[in-house]
């Protein structure tokens, strides 16, 4: 990955323009739909049960891949690797993560212009939320990727 630029100081701040960039994807898309529906919205969780099922069933899946994903890909991250190359992984695991939660938040806006019922910019406000909470950082590479005390103390300095 290119990004990372061989320093990993860099990582996590590339990191965080990637996953800003992602979510403000979801809500710009978001607000796009409901400035131009804005006169033909309504909210309503009794209308449309096939889609509200099927965004809600959507969102539990794109959380649990993306939980499920994310680990999966962390833990194959090898302990006697490089501090470079385990923060490439620690950062493709990242971003198919907010993949992950990304597509069931987008898949809602789409529902919301299908059928103009706002009631799914709800569930839009949970992932957009879930989003927020795994927002990257030193301390969050730290504690998910096996760093050895040396690598810890790197990263320290940084």
């Amino acid at each position: 990955m290119s990004y990372i630029n061989q320093q990993p100081k860099n990582f996590i701040k590339s990191l965080q323009i990637i996953h800003f960039a992602l979510l403000l994807g979801v809500l710009a898309f978001g607000v796009f739909v409901m400035y131009n529906a804005k006169d033909l919205l309504f909210f309503s969780y009794q209308d449309d049960k096939a889609f509200l099922y099927l965004a809600i069933i959507i969102s539990f899946i794109g959380n649990l891949a993306s939980k499920s994903l994310y680990k999966k890909l962390i833990n194959q991250i090898p302990k006697d690797a490089e501090l470079l190359q385990k923060a490439t992984k620690y950062s493709i695991a990242h971003v198919f993560r907010m993949a992950m939660l990304e597509f069931p938040a987008l898949m809602c806006i789409i529902f919301v212009m299908q059928s103009n019922n706002s009631f799914y910019f709800i569930l839009v406000g949970i992932l957009v939320l879930m989003m927020l909470a795994i927002y990257p950082s030193k301390n969050k590479f730290e504690n998910d990727v096996p760093l050895s005390s040396k690598e810890k103390s790197m990263l320290e300095k940084l």
